[in-house]
């Protein structure tokens, strides 16, 4: 339960102080280790609320909660909240992931939903990107995308999409519902993150998040997906 608390807390702080912080070389540097730390705040504040995964109610009020908050945190296009509202979005999208996995709760789903929002994914961001990791720095507030600021108050190091910290919260919900690998799937859709962020700098170019999250939750558990399915057939 400290965890719980604790993570959150801690990445609020830091996304408060990250303008603050040393500035960093403009470019890849900025982007990898500004842009990692944040995307590793966000995935903790989303799955902080893991520990919900099996009851509705919880989850219900905090859609409700922050997602009154997210609203008028961003009513106007507020500018100057910017990051500050990611743990808002983080508990916002955590707990829509939480609701997800609930209702579609079948083991056919949580194996067809991974391969089926990559590739809608991978088409978004090849004919006009909606959810990616943006590694060009820009000021711009997006109510349905998580800042990631970058040190020194030079803007930011990139966002990324309500939607791909949405699945990271459905995936994982979805892990221990269905007895998968669950530390190593946590660390897959993690590592998933952070590759698309990689991956951005060593191509330059847009890379979509949600495939890459996808192996991570899949890939770990390939040994067990099979019997999963042939359980529910029988």
């Amino acid at each position: 339960m400290t965890l719980v608390v604790a993570v959150p807390l801690t990445a609020f702080v830091y996304f408060l102080a990250a303008p603050a912080l040393p500035a960093l070389p403009a470019g890849e540097q900025t982007v990898l280790v500004a842009g990692g730390i944040g995307l590793l705040l966000v995935a903790a504040s989303t799955l902080a609320l893991l520990p919900a995964r099996e009851t509705l109610i919880g989850p219900l009020l905090i859609v409700l909660g922050s997602g009154l908050l997210v609203g008028a945190l961003n009513t106007g296009g507020s500018a100057g909240v910017g990051a500050g509202a990611n743990v808002v979005e983080a508990f916002l999208a955590g707990a829509i992931g939480l609701l997800f996995a609930r209702w579609l709760a079948t083991p056919v789903v949580a194996v067809a939903v991974p391969l089926f929002v990559a590739a809608i994914d991978v088409w978004s961001v090849a004919s006009g990107p909606s959810s990616q990791l943006l590694a060009d720095g820009t000021d711009r507030v997006d109510p349905l995308s998580f800042d990631l600021p970058a040190w020194g108050g030079m803007g930011s190091a990139g966002h990324l999409g309500l939607s791909d910290a949405l699945f990271v919260s459905m995936f994982a919900a979805w892990a221990w519902r269905y007895d998968l690998r669950r530390w190593p799937t946590l660390a897959g859709i993690t590592l998933g993150l952070l590759a698309a962020l990689v991956l951005g700098i060593v191509l330059d170019r847009a890379i979509p998040a949600l495939p890459l999250i996808g192996a991570g939750y899949l890939l770990p558990n390939l040994g067990r997906l099979g019997p999963l399915l042939h359980r529910e057939r029988q």
